[in-house]
């Protein structure tokens, strides 16, 4: 007894358009080389069925049908060898996928986007691309991660619907929170609160600039690797309290009126008029 194409279809999950390619690429014999030549559509034998499921093993390791006509043609073909270096393939493309998805979590939770070179034809796109990749990436920050985990639990989710994980990640993360040192708890926790509370006196105030001169200075001083440019420091620590997963989560400490608030000073401090002209600035001239 045969197996119908339309057997193939649905046990399979091969389509009648794939089954063709796989005889025009040589990995299935073509259906005037069945025993039903005169058949529009060939029944399957046992045999058959194998080499398909074979064939579809092979898909699901991430081997092309260029790899398995090449692996089936080749009578010396060294399979150990090959899916060794299939893994290796494999775990290349992870390392970009999971690149990627940092990279896209990091916009996410920021709601910006990597600013344009000022001067635009200096560097190449897949470069800056590439660089931005790599460097702008929630993956390579374990604090920064974890904290992304309990914005989506957080905003995804309504207080009835956290379970056990979700609370527990919270309880670990901000008991790790309570023993950071002193310098980043000034500068996420203490002077913002302090700036709100003196938002009457307006963002160009001495002392409101005094405390977010202290917050760049000392942030400045977190960041061991790289300068923190003022420029930079107005535009990512602003925005975090304007747009992207950052600031929804702050909208639980601070109204929208003093979130908007914090950034106009910090955008004062750098020698803007206000945080939309900061805006403007970035939108007009990039990085």
């Amino acid at each position: 007894m045969g197996y119908k194409v339309k057997w193939v279809e649905e046990h399979l999950g091969i389509t009648r358009k794939a089954l063709r390619v796989f005889e025009s690429v040589g990995i299935m014999p073509k259906n005037g080389a069945c025993k039903h030549e005169s058949s529009k559509y060939r029944d399957y034998t046992e045999d058959d069925i194998d080499r398909l499921w074979a064939i579809r093993v092979m898909q699901g390791m991430g081997y092309t049908l260029k790899e398995i006509s090449q692996m089936i043609s080749d009578e010396a073909f060294d399979f150990d060898n090959s899916i060794a270096e299939k893994i290796k393939e494999l775990e290349k493309e992870k390392k970009k996928l999971e690149q990627h998805l940092g990279y896209a979590k990091t916009i996410k939770m920021t709601g910006r986007f990597p600013a344009r070179p000022a001067k635009m034809g200096e560097t190449k796109f897949e470069d800056f691309q590439q660089q931005a990749i790599e460097g702008w990436n929630i993956s390579d920050d374990p604090q920064a991660l974890e904290y992304q985990k309990i914005a989506e639990s957080v905003l995804s989710k309504s207080p009835e619907e956290f379970d056990d994980s979700d609370i527990g990640r919270m309880f670990s993360f901000f008991e790790e929170i309570s023993a950071m040192d002193v310098d980043r708890l000034l500068i996420e926790y203490v002077l913002p609160k302090a700036i709100v509370k003196r938002k009457l006196l307006g963002p160009d105030h001495p002392d409101i600039q005094l405390m977010i001169k202290i917050i760049y200075e000392n942030q400045a001083t977190l960041i061991e690797e790289h300068t923190l440019s003022k420029k930079f420091f107005s535009r990512y620590y602003s925005s975090s309290y304007i747009c992207g997963d950052i600031a929804k989560m702050k909208s639980s400490e601070f109204t929208e009126e003093e979130r908007l608030f914090i950034a106009e000073s910090i955008a004062v401090f750098v020698g803007y008029k206000s945080y939309d002209a900061l805006l403007e600035e970035e939108a007009k001239y990039g990085g």
